[in-house]
């Protein structure tokens, strides 16, 4: 009995202090995700503009936000111009509506819900400017340089964000059928409305998490049923303060992800629910605690049997 109970102290306290102790891919959190597939074949220009996957998670803080893409986190050069990677556009509330009325500080951004977005690189200035000068597919890229483009920090969450759109204006056109339509009507040309990147905000809530972005390599895969694999596909991993977001409560939200092109772009509509007000044990301590206890289990049935 006394060696019963030596075990089990030594089995728990390797369950709470177990370090990283995970069995899912690096950065994701060991517990289920809600995932939505998009098309593997809905990006122009390559597999290097797709977004495969969003997927979210939460505990009693944080809502978690997972995502598969072509797109490494430094951006694609193309033609000279880099394309750089957006930022992620989140609603809490309501849903996305595109439409800017005015330019400049004295713009309003119609829409519903609360509009967070989540830095996830950190970047000041226009940053579509530089993709804007290699054709006039790109001409909504100069449509928004009356905007602040106030500086943003990678892994902070601003609440009454806007964002610019995708520059790239066939979009819409090439893909009627799969992306969001705008009806031709925002001011920054009218044919792409995916959001890409924060260009002003009203309120720095700080510092959420880390962002991680890494590159899972060859032979994934990126559809649903695991039958379509793509190469250099990167898992983008993000967290963010269900008390920042005002979801403590639950309730619903969107994600939205596009890179600057806008070449491809994907949401998630997603239900947080509410928190108990306690503290949750990590599931990573759950699972390593409920494999100890299953093998005490099965060490006390040995002792009998001797």
């Amino acid at each position: 009995m006394k060696t019963l109970k030596t075990l089990a102290i030594l089995v728990l306290a390797g369950a709470l202090l177990a370090p990283g102790a995970s069995a899912m891919l690096v950065g994701t959190p060991e517990f289920t995700y809600t995932y939505t597939y998009d098309r593997t074949d809905d990006a122009s220009g390559g597999n290097q503009y797709e977004v495969y996957r969003m997927g979210y998670a939460q505990d009693n803080e944080y809502l978690y936000f997972n995502m598969l893409t072509g797109l490494p986190q430094a951006g694609y050069l193309y033609s000279g111009a880099m394309v750089n990677a957006g930022d992620l556009y989140v609603n809490v509330g309501g849903s996305l509506r595109d439409g800017y009325s005015g330019t400049g500080v004295d713009a309003t951004y119609a829409t519903e819900g609360t509009v967070y977005g989540l830095a996830l690189t950190t970047h000041s200035g226009d940053m579509n400017n530089d993709l804007a000068k290699t054709g006039s597919w790109a001409s909504s890229g100069t449509k928004d340089n009356a905007y602040d483009w106030t500086a943003v920090t990678e892994g902070n969450l601003y609440k009454d964000a806007m964002f610019s759109t995708g520059v790239y204006e066939a979009y819409e056109k090439d893909h009627a059928s799969t992306v969001v339509n705008d009806n031709m009507s925002d001011s920054f040309g009218g044919a792409n409305a995916l959001p890409s990147h924060i260009v002003e905000f009203g309120t720095d809530l700080g510092y959420q998490g880390d962002v991680t972005w890494v590159n899972r390599g060859n032979n994934v895969a990126v559809n649903a049923a695991g039958t379509v694999k793509r190469n250099n596909v990167y898992e983008v991993n993000a967290k963010m303060s269900l008390a920042s977001l005002g979801l403590t409560g639950g309730g619903a939200f969107e994600f939205w992800w596009a890179m600057e092109c806008g070449n491809d772009g994907m949401m998630l509509a997603g239900v947080a629910t509410p928190v108990n007000g306690g503290e949750a044990p990590e599931p990573a301590t759950l699972l390593l605690l409920g494999s100890g206890l299953a093998g005490l289990a099965g060490f006390r049935r040995r002792m009998k049997k001797n």
